[in-house]
């Protein structure tokens, strides 16, 4: 019977059943009231059959001792189609059942699944797939260990660990995955007892709950970054009272002494005081600005003259480390911003640049070019021969506090301040991703309306414009510029 409801298929199985059932009975209604017309036929009325048949049982024991068989057969027939109906609505509820639960599981936004004692998957839901690249066919009737060696679970000795503690238990570990970040997992395991039910388990299974926990713990690092600019922003205020008086003086006396330096070499030297004076006055209050965004002076200005200006300030580091600078200006280079923030911005991806090829100790060469970013947009383009930036951290450059750099060499804050202080300009910033060594940076500003005043919070002398490369740094005042 079995196999032949295999072959067949329980649904039309039951359908043949019931259709044959149909016909036997209907043949044995019709059998059994064909002779009973016959014996009303016979009487000539009903009161005649009645009397002269019914009374003593006759016509009953003819029909039925006729066809008893037939009778039995179709009594026994209904009731096992019954029987095997109820079974099978039953088997059908099941079935939407589990895959009601099925679809929920399906559904849920953490990775689920279910183990036997032994650590062999049992169920395996689409989260799962996602998260461990491993499709529910493949993983069936695998131990966990296997599917997912590099958890470095000790699956057995979690399990006795929850059997014992009686409750769910908790384990953050770290997923590898082949070419990308690692993600961080918390697993929490639960027991499935077995009962004493008829659907209940023989044996002991075990539901375990996988949820991606990385962008949490960045968020709760982000947050703990936040705090720390907050006691930043505390400290910078003390340290620019501090430091400003100290400066002012610096500046003052440098000032004092260009009025009376009496050669030309002199008055540069002095002159590259100066503005590295006003560039730490700067800083200082570019950290405040990061810490606690305050309003700063805007207008139009020579993006191209910044940068040639911001290069000749660091002419004596460049030339120490071995590195040429070329600057090109391929389109107006007017934009609305901040003079000393985007100097900045120019002078920190120039150290960063540097810092990225100064463990090469062979020199290298950093290209910045000025040309059209789009609709009303300037695209400043700074780009080196160095290592450049592994795809592993390159989400994370942007981030306060993060560096590559050796412990006491690098504080993490310069490429957080470039991206603030571009953001705050209504502007954007982005590591291009290209083949070859070296990194890229793209700057989206603002380009300046025509007509629009000029406002600078540092003299400088104006840059011409054009297009000219400059492979050496050279002074500002130089009309080949």
């Amino acid at each position: 019977m079995r196999k032949l409801a295999k072959w067949l298929g329980r649904v039309l199985l039951m359908r043949l059943l019931l259709w044959a059932l149909v016909v036997a009975s209907a043949a044995f209604i019709v059998v059994t009231l064909a002779r009973l017309s016959d014996d009303y036929a016979a009487a000539g009325s009903l009161r005649g059959l009645w009397h002269a048949e019914w009374r003593n049982g006759e016509a009953l024991r003819r029909v039925f001792g006729g066809g008893v068989f037939q009778f039995l057969f179709l009594v026994v027939g209904w009731s096992a189609w019954f029987r095997l109906r109820l079974r099978e609505l039953g088997q059908l509820r099941l079935r939407r059942s589990e895959q009601k639960y099925r679809n929920i599981i399906n559904h849920a936004g953490e990775a689920i699944f279910l183990l036997d004692a032994e650590g062999r998957v049992l169920e395996w839901n689409k989260k799962s797939e996602d998260l461990f690249h491993q499709p529910r066919r493949n993983v069936l009737g695998r131990r966990l260990q296997d599917v997912a060696p590099q958890l470095q679970l000790d699956v057995g000795q979690i399990f006795a660990d929850v059997v014992k503690a009686h409750r769910s238990l908790a384990f953050e570990v770290t997923l590898p995955l082949e070419g990308a970040v690692p993600r961080l997992l918390t697993m929490i395991f639960s027991a499935v007892l077995p009962g004493s039910g008829p659907l209940a388990d023989r044996e002991a299974t075990f539901v375990v709950i996988a949820r991606d926990i990385t962008s949490e713990k960045q968020f709760e690092s982000r947050l703990s970054e936040t705090e720390k600019l907050v006691g930043i922003g505390q400290l910078a205020a003390g340290i620019a009272h501090q430091l400003n008086t100290p400066l002012g003086a610096i500046l003052l006396s440098a000032q004092m002494l260009e009025d009376a330096a009496r050669t030309e070499d002199e008055q540069d030297d002095i002159r590259r005081i100066i503005r590295q004076t006003e560039q730490c006055r700067g800083i200082i209050k570019g950290l405040l600005n990061f810490a606690r965004p305050t309003g700063t002076e805007r207008g139009r200005l020579d993006l191209a003259g910044i940068v040639r200006g911001t290069v000749y300030l660091m002419e004596k580091n460049l030339k120490v480390a071995g590195i040429e600078v070329g600057v090109e200006a391929r389109t107006e280079p007017w934009v609305y911003g901040n003079r000393n923030e985007l100097e900045q911005v120019v002078f920190n991806l120039l150290v960063n640049a540097m810092d990225a090829m100064e463990p090469l100790g062979q020199g290298g060469r950093i290209d910045i070019v000025v040309a059209d970013g789009g609709a009303g947009e300037v695209l400043l383009t700074l780009s080196d021969t160095g290592p450049g930036i592994p795809a592993a951290t390159r989400a994370n450059i942007f981030l306060p506090f993060f560096t590559t750099k050796d412990y006491g060499k690098g504080t993490g804050l310069g490429l957080s301040i470039v991206a603030r202080i571009v953001h705050e300009h209504g502007g954007r910033i982005e590591l291009r991703e290209h083949a070859g060594p070296g990194a890229v940076f793209d700057v989206w500003l603002p380009r300046a309306r025509a007509g629009g005043g000029h406002v600078a919070l540092i003299e400088d002398g104006d840059g011409e414009e054009g297009g000219t490369d400059v492979h050496s740094p050279t002074d500002p005042g130089d009309p080949g510029r």
